[in-house]
C-alpha cells in the first residue's frame, strides 16, 4: 500500500493553502468595510432621531406660557434682536410696539403671536443657548457629548469609539437675500442653528443641520358644542 504523497498531490495542496492564505486578508477587509458601512447607516439613523428629538422642544423656555404649560408656544421678544421682527400691531390691528403681533401675523386668536405684553413671559431678559439646567427648550439640548459606541464593546465588531455631539447656536436673522450659515454664535437673534454630528478621532462621519425660527406655533383647532 502506498503511504506517501505524489508530487502532483503535494503541489495541489500547496496551491490550495496559498490561495487560502491570500484570500483571508481580502475576506477580512470586505467584512470590515461592511461593518463600517453599517456604522454609517446607524449614524444617519441616530443623527436623524436626535435631531427630531431636539426639534420637538419649544424654541425657547419662554415660548411656553409659564402660567399655562398646556398652551401653544408663542413668539418671544429677543433683546437686541432685529426690530423688524418685534411687535408691530395690537389685537385691534393698530400699530403698537406693545401689541401681540408682528408684521405678517394673522391678527386672530389661535394663530402665531407674542405673549400678552403684561405677561411674565413677554420680555426675555437673557437667552442661553447651552443651558442644560432643565430640559424645556431647544437650548437645553446643546453642548452634549454622547457615546455612540463604546470602544471596549468588541463583541459588536466596531473597532473605533464614535461620539455624537449636539450643538445649538444663534445665526444672524438679517440679510437680503437671507442665507443659512453653517456656523453660529451666542448673539441672540430670531434664528437658531442645530447641528448633530457623529464621528471618531479621524473626523466627522455624518453631520446634520437644521434651522429653527422664533415664530411660535398655531393652536389646535377646537370645536365647542
Amino acid at each position: 500500500m502506498r503511504r506517501a504523497f505524489t508530487m502532483i498531490e503535494l503541489i495541489f495542496a500547496i496551491v490550495v493553502i496559498a490561495i487560502t492564505v491570500i484570500s483571508l486578508p481580502v475576506m477580512m477587509r470586505v467584512n470590515q468595510n461592511a461593518i463600517e458601512g453599517n456604522v454609517v447607516q446607524e449614524a444617519l439613523f441616530a443623527s436623524s432621531a436626535k435631531m427630531m428629538q431636539v426639534l420637538s422642544y419649544p424654541w425657547d423656555e419662554h415660548s411656553v406660557n409659564s402660567q399655562n404649560l398646556a398652551s401653544y408656544t408663542k413668539v418671544v421678544d429677543i433683546p437686541g434682536g432685529t426690530a423688524s421682527y418685534g411687535r408691530a400691531y395690537d389685537m385691534y390691528g393698530n400699530a403698537d410696539v406693545n401689541g401681540s403681533f408682528r408684521v405678517g401675523h394673522i391678527i386672530e386668536d389661535g394663530h402665531r403671536r407674542f405673549h400678552n405684553f403684561n405677561s411674565a413671559d413677554a420680555v426675555v431678559s437673557t437667552i442661553n443657548v447651552d443651558d442644560n439646567s432643565s430640559i424645556d427648550a431647544i437650548d437645553d439640548r446643546g453642548a452634549t457629548n454622547i457615546s455612540f459606541e463604546n470602544a471596549a464593546a468588541t463583541a459588536t465588531g466596531y473597532k473605533k469609539d464614535y461620539k455624537m455631539n449636539v450643538t445649538i447656536s444663534y445665526i444672524p436673522d438679517t440679510g437680503t437675500p437671507f442665507v443659512f450659515p453653517t456656523t453660529g454664535n451666542n448673539t441672540p437673534s430670531n434664528m437658531k442653528l442645530i447641528t448633530v454630528d457623529i464621528g471618531d478621532t479621524n473626523g466627522t462621519l455624518t453631520l446634520l443641520r437644521a434651522y429653527s425660527a422664533n415664530i411660535g406655533e398655531i393652536d389646535f383647532a377646537k370645536r365647542r358644542y
